[in-house]
């Protein structure tokens, strides 16, 4: 079977054109697959000093490494006719109407020289002219009357039978394109090195393999203005609950939480209201500090730190972290009240934390939880209060699609999730690495970064690598990399560096691309469904790219959990 290009034909083409439809189909199961078949094919002419740049096309252009090169010319219609003193040649349609058409030897033979032009614009080639390429490559040219079979009369001078096929020479096409390339070769001595060199180039120049594509970085920018439209969309949802002085939010990762809550923190301060901004992880928190700067009436930051202050110095830092004592001490102190205190990862706070929260807040003031039960991946007993109304946030609309199809199957609450923005680019998910193998891990994660930085034109600061792992547990603590810089395990980031941090931490942020790596954490994978918040986690923390670096002792149950259906 013959190489085509293309492999086959559109029906509407074939309909459309029977000859050259039918045709294809006998060359493409008749010619062995040393013959490459072009179906039409367009060049642009090099101008000369007698010719002006002219566009050309042909039907087909058949290459074989040793025969040479032929050109056809197809001209369906079962009445053809030639007019000797008009020169005109004319052809029927389906329903056998008359039309005129141009002389097919004419055609024939002016491709074959547009073709050897054609041939010299060629890498390689440059080095050649026309008499070079005649008298070292044997192209020949064929008209074929796909459906008439015999002649009346007399065929015009130039129409030489040796290159006329009819629709009977079609049943043995193999053998009559050689004849007619035979007719062209004569007696000459052709070059079949060059042959063949002019049958692989052909291929490169007619048939090239190629992509079109922009890199990572510019894909980021146009992708964050799609997701700041609808940001600005889901600010709407606070003038619904605007009224609503207490409310339970949950919602999926990427829904929104974390920019509803600092919105919200924005409203309450423009009201003068003195607000309390509050999340349990201290990125997060850090975060949410910077944010409130500028902010009179906010207050923002984690949990503990937040108390710390309020209780004072004073305040043993052991008993920080004992609920029972923290909210005895909170209890006995005079501590400013607060008319709307706003919690991020509620689910992350124990049933005493939250309790000392509502003590803060004015007997009229407003509390808003946001909150997402698939991400409790600080195990305990959770407390948000189900006597207050609740809404769903049950869209995605930080993530691409395609991450947040990488994110879903780990999301096992009883809502069924749905994606709005950008299509994003296909989650990679690298080759399985060995089970605490530090040198594999991070020469994958050198492959990676270095495609990202100079391939894709990144900036470190857009790249987080996460592990599932604990900071004492977790090999990168040692990976560095010569000219790039990291921030290992940190609150705040350095400027113009890749940060490395656990998901645990990183809980709550989200970063343009994230690698995920070191997915076999002993904890989790003890623990079926922490290991699925831990991925859930770690995946949807990307907004734009994914990366993922599975083990050879998670692939399995890395694979089967996109399986899953979700929700």
């Amino acid at each position: 079977m013959a190489i085509m290009y293309p492999s086959a034909l559109p029906d509407t083409f074939v309909k459309k054109d029977r000859g050259e439809g039918k045709l294809f189909q006998q060359l493409k199961e008749q010619l062995s697959n040393d013959w490459i078949v072009y179906h039409s094919v367009y060049w642009h002419g090099k101008p000369s000093a007698s010719s002006k740049r002219r566009d050309g096309e042909t039907d087909f252009i058949c290459t074989h490494p040793n025969h040479g090169i032929l050109i056809i010319e197809v001209k369906g219609g079962v009445y053809i006719t030639y007019d000797p003193v008009t020169a005109c040649w004319t052809s029927t349609d389906g329903d056998l109407s008359l039309h005129d058409i141009i002389n097919p030897y004419h055609q024939a033979r002016s491709n074959k020289y547009a073709l050897i032009q054609a041939i010299l614009q060629l890498p390689g080639w440059q080095r050649y002219n026309d008499f070079d390429i005649q008298q070292s490559v044997n192209i020949g040219y064929c008209v074929v009357f796909t459906d008439v079979n015999r002649i009346v009369g007399n065929l015009p001078a130039e129409a030489k039978k040796e290159f006329t096929l009819f629709d009977y020479h079609c049943q043995q096409l193999s053998k009559h394109l050689v004849s007619v390339l035979d007719y062209f070769k004569e007696d000459r001595q052709f070059s079949l090195k060059l042959t063949k060199q002019v049958h692989l180039d052909l291929q490169k120049a007619y048939a090239p393999s190629f992509i079109l594509d922009r890199k990572l970085s510019h894909w980021i920018s146009d992708e964050q203005k799609v997701v700041f439209e609808l940001t600005e969309e889901q600010y709407r949802f606070l003038d619904l609950i605007r009224y609503i002085p207490r409310a339970s939010i949950f919602g999926c990762a990427g829904s929104g939480k974390t920019l509803l809550a600092t919105r919200k923190a924005e409203l309450c301060n423009r009201q003068n209201l003195r607000t309390l901004l509050v999340c349990y992880n201290q990125i997060l928190g850090e975060y949410f500090r910077k944010f409130a700067l500028d902010m009179e009436h906010v207050i923002a930051g984690n949990f503990h730190p937040f108390i710390h202050d309020e209780l004072g110095k004073d305040f043993s830092e052991e008993l920080l972290y004992n609920d029972v004592a923290l909210r005895d001490a909170v209890y006995s102190k005079e501590i400013g009240l607060f008319d709307c205190i706003i919690i991020d990862e509620a689910q992350d706070f124990s049933p005493i934390q939250l309790e000392i929260l509502l003590f803060l807040l004015k007997d009229n003031g407003l509390i808003y939880y946001f909150w997402d039960a698939n991400q409790k991946i600080i195990r305990g007993e959770s407390s948000i209060p189900e006597d207050i109304p609740k809404f769903v946030l049950d869209t995605n609309l930080r993530n691409t699609k395609h991450i947040f199809d990488a994110v879903k199957p780990h999301y096992y609450q009883q809502i069924e999730l749905s994606h709005r923005g950008p299509l994003g680019r296909s989650v990679i998910i690298t080759d399985p690495i060995s089970h605490q193998n530090k040198a594999e891990l991070f020469s994958r994660l050198k492959s990676e970064i270095n495609k990202l930085l100079i391939n894709e034109s990144c900036k470190p600061s857009d790249i987080t690598i996460i592990t599932m792992k604990s900071v004492s547990k977790s090999l990168l603590k040692e990976f560095s990399m010569d000219s790039v810089k990291f921030t290992y395990f940190e609150n705040r980031c350095i400027e113009n560096t890749i940060r490395i941090d656990t998901n645990r931490r990183f809980k709550g942020m989200e970063s343009n691309i994230v690698i995920a790596c070191e997915l076999d954490d002993e904890r989790s994978m003890a623990d079926d469904e922490l290991w699925h918040d831990m991925c859930y986690v770690s995946f949807s923390r990307a907004k734009n790219h994914l990366i993922i670096i599975p083990t050879d002792n998670t692939i399995d149950r890395f694979s089967s959990a996109k399986n899953q259906p979700a929700g």
